[in-house]
């Protein structure tokens, strides 16, 4: 039996500290900046900014945790009907046109690590200021991902990325993380931002309290492909005179487990009783006397409203003995955009869109789902290496960037190699939970006998605290042992189940890893004159 969880933490604390200290560089991180990108069809999208092949063809993706590979839609369409075929162009968010490209290489059948059918070619892609991947291999998709869930290209970020890995094999990056804000894209066209996805690390300016956030351990299943499961304790309206009210009505026995899912579309999906209680709280009343009304636009399957009466309040979402990630109104209700015949983006100003998908009552115990558009509010980094995510409340006023490198154990680490753009050959590091780096300017100033003695100050705290941690083992006994079993991580539930939606109403599809199950909707929920997707 060992010493006391509580005293070997601290102990392993003080050793893990000395290892800080000696941290190696970091190659400084890759900047793929998430905007509008011009297709093709002469259309904008927002996403993931890329270009592929020797033509350099413009690309927009979505990051993806559940795969491990990426898929770039070719020209074959694979949209469902109603589309045109401009508009399944800016639905994918562009079409890989491989005759046009001179350096494409098929590369023939493929181990399918995420079970999902492609024809797989190698070909040059470029992201960010000046990285380029020669030869990067991925699979051009024979059906479609998940209709307009998902709807775009997705760039795999899962626990064995293809895309992760070859930037570390490259060396443009130390370590297979990531981190991504989505950018506003509410509000006024002045108040929209670009986001971005920093490989390698992440951008402290975007934190708005580096010690205020998230951490758990990724946690993998059938029903959250991305690992990042968290438990919500609570949501709350927030209202313009400052008071809040919880659709949870006060039941502490509430909580609910959610997957945080970087490519689905809207802010978030509910169970149906929960968001019969954000409804009955918040109001609006559908347009043109529906019952109940959908859009079937870029935020797909989200909810719509009259204009005239929908919520003007916030929403506050707490993650159980954590953090609250705040949402703006500007963020939660939202013009409704949809893509036309002519592969255009366009706005409904007839309706306001609350980006929020209640699950049908058929689907009520089935985990929700945290969209992109969460990642509009809070930061999120994922360390496949670590296996750790963190979650922070989004700094969407920041204008300079901070961006800092991310190691193996999780650790900031604030300067780079010498051979990295724009670093030096020394390295920091400080844990992701803590407030700020460790001063850079004063380890140059220390003299020899100075750093000797911290390191015999050190090796002999070492000491004393395993001394002290030897004889609080002989008083507890076995107290330790079951203090250790009360520190478990709570997300580890195995009983929760894949979600499934109603669909757009078009010929049924088949999905990756049969991670959604299709029901019908009902014809009378939706207003389908709204989007003139063919002519």
């Amino acid at each position: 039996m060992g010493p006391p969880i509580g005293l070997f933490s601290l102990f392993l604390g003080a050793s893990r500290f000395a290892t800080l200290a000696k941290s190696q560089c970091q190659p400084q991180p890759v900047v793929a900046p998430i905007q509008n990108v011009s297709l093709p069809n002469g259309a904008f999208v927002r996403g993931i900014s890329m270009t592929v092949g020797s033509n350099d063809q413009n690309i927009s993706l979505f990051a993806s945790g559940d795969y491990n590979e990426t898929y770039i839609y070719g020209t074959n369409g694979l949209c469902p009907d109603v589309y045109s075929s401009a508009a399944c162009v800016t639905l994918h968010g562009g079409a890989y046109d491989i005759s046009e490209s001179s350096t494409d290489k098929a590369i023939g059948s493929r181990k399918y690590s995420d079970g999902f059918g492609a024809d797989w070619t190698e070909d040059t892609l470029s992201f960010g200021s000046n990285t380029s991947l020669s030869s990067f291999g991925f699979g051009v998709p024979r059906k479609d991902f998940n209709q307009a869930f998902a709807s775009q290209s997705q760039l795999g970020l899962g626990s064995n990325s293809s895309f992760l890995r070859a930037l570390v094999t490259a060396g443009d990056i130390g370590t297979k993380a990531y981190s991504i804000f989505w950018g506003l894209v509410g509000g006024p066209a002045e108040k929209q931002t670009r986001g971005s996805l920093i490989l390698g690390g992440l951008d402290k300016s975007l934190i708005a309290d580096q010690n205020d956030n998230f951490t758990a351990s990724l946690f993998r299943s059938s029903s959250c492909g991305s690992g990042m499961v968290v438990t919500i304790s609570d949501i709350l309206l927030n209202w313009p005179n400052g008071t809040d009210t919880s659709i949870f009505m006060g039941s502490q026995s509430a909580a609910i487990q959610a997957c945080i899912s970087p490519s689905f579309a809207g802010l978030m999906s509910l169970p149906l009783s929960y968001y019969n209680n954000f409804w009955s709280l918040a109001g609006g009343i559908p347009p043109d006397n529906k019952s109940e009304a959908r859009s079937f636009g870029i935020n797909y399957f989200t909810m719509l409203f009259d204009p005239n009466d929908v919520y003007y309040g916030g929403l506050t979402i707490k993650l159980q003995n954590s953090i609250s990630v705040k949402i703006p109104n500007t963020e939660l209700v939202v013009p409704d955009t949809y893509i036309t015949s002519n592969g255009a983006v366009q706005t409904n100003a007839s309706v306001r869109n609350v980006v929020i998908n209640s699950l049908q009552s058929n689907n009520v115990n089935d985990l929700p789902i945290l969209g992109r558009l969460f990642m509009s509010s809070a930061y999120v980094m994922v360390n496949q290496e670590a296996g750790r995510f963190s979650i922070w409340q989004a700094n969407t006023a920041s204008i300079t960037s901070d961006i800092v490198a991310v190691d193996t154990q999780n650790n900031m680490v604030s300067e780079f190699c010498a051979n990295s753009t724009g670093g030096s050959s020394t390295a920091t590091s400080s844990p992701t939970s803590s407030v700020t780096s460790p001063p850079q300017n004063e380890e140059s100033k220390l003299s020899g006998s100075a750093i000797g003695g911290i390191v015999v100050g050190a090796v002999g705290g070492i000491a004393v605290l395993g001394t002290i941690g030897f004889f609080l083992y002989r008083r507890q006994g076995s107290h330790g042992a079951a203090t250790g079993m009360a520190q478990e991580s709570e997300l580890h539930t195995e009983d929760v189940k894949p979600p499934t939606y109603s669909m757009v109403p078009a010929g049924p599809q088949e999905l990756p890893v049969d991670q959604y199950n299709i029901t019908e909707l009902d014809s009378r929920a939706v207003d389908s004159s709204r989007y003139p997707y063919r002519n």
